[in-house]
């Protein structure tokens, strides 16, 4: 058993918290797979082939899949087994990681016949190599991946959840970004403390029995101090992204958790975020 391997047992959640950003997509049951080493050759001979027809090698590369199970990889017991793709290049001896992406349940998983659930998918590298990852994936097993977008409240319910669970000191920053209506590539940036911010989250938790209304009155007193301190009023304003040393949101989907914590905080949310699309769906996931 190699380092890796060894590695990842010790601490399963390190092949997320190690990487730096994630881009998340939800993902519908897995049809007659077989999550097996021999399956999962013949599965990544099919992924290999995708990628080589969409993006045509260099003379002298070539590129090499890899599946690999990640037993440990998991909440709970009941949870299904995820997996690991790699897909790396080779060109003149030379071997380089382009991609990866991870396909895990955290808790909760629906219970179809003849199907896997692993409802999340993480990914980062080459995105057309992503996209050609996904869409023989799709075809394999007769299931959708959709990248997640998160609305302001969504990000909200991240961030103060990044706050909770955050083991930055007091001082470092907690930032909320928002897009300037008029010119989408710039950005209006807003710092607080983190001890602040986790002085106003206990504050409002301490005056609303529900997490949303928790999140909503704590956004609030934020809005007021930007207010009083700036004479500015973000109310308009679309929030993008919200920013600690430690852990990242996008609303297109990106992440960044750099602790075991983070890592149980974000799929947390992420599974109360698909429980409430269930609910106003009429128990159908929307996928």
């Amino acid at each position: 058993m190699n380092t890796h391997k060894n590695h990842v047992i010790n601490d399963p959640l390190s092949v997320i918290y190690n990487e730096g950003h994630w881009r998340l997509s939800k993902v519908s049951p897995l049809f007659n797979i077989q999550p097996n080493a021999i399956k999962f050759k013949q599965y990544a001979s099919k992924i290999r082939q995708g990628i080589i027809t969409v993006i045509p090698a260099k003379p002298g590369m070539k590129f090499s899949v890899l599946i690999e199970a990640q037993p440990y990889l998991k909440y709970n017991e009941d949870d299904p087994e995820a997996f690991m793709i790699t897909v790396s290049s080779q060109e003149s001896n030379k071997s380089k990681l382009v991609y990866t992406c991870i396909l895990l349940s955290w808790g909760v998983s629906m219970k179809v016949p003849e199907s896997i659930h692993l409802p999340f998918m993480l990914e980062h590298g080459e995105k057309k190599i992503g996209v050609s990852v996904k869409t023989t994936l799709q075809n394999l097993f007769d299931c959708t991946i959709k990248q997640f977008y998160f609305s302001q409240h969504q990000l909200l319910r991240f961030g103060f959840g990044f706050v909770e669970n955050d083991t930055s000191r007091s001082t470092d920053p907690f930032t909320l970004c928002y897009t300037i209506v008029a010119d989408h590539k710039n950005k209006l940036s807003l710092s607080f403390e983190v001890g602040d911010v986790n002085m106003i989250w206990h504050r409002a938790k301490g005056d609303s029995t529900a997490t949303s209304k928790t999140d909503k009155l704590a956004y609030q007193i934020l809005q007021n101090q930007i207010f009083f301190s700036m004479q500015l009023d973000v109310t308009p304003l679309d929030l993008c992204e919200i920013n600690l040393t430690k852990a990242e949101v996008k609303s297109d989907g990106t992440i960044k958790m750099k602790t075991p914590e983070l890592v149980n905080c974000v799929f947390t949310v992420l599974n109360e975020i698909i429980s409430s699309q269930t609910v106003t769906n009429n128990n159908a996931v929307e996928l």
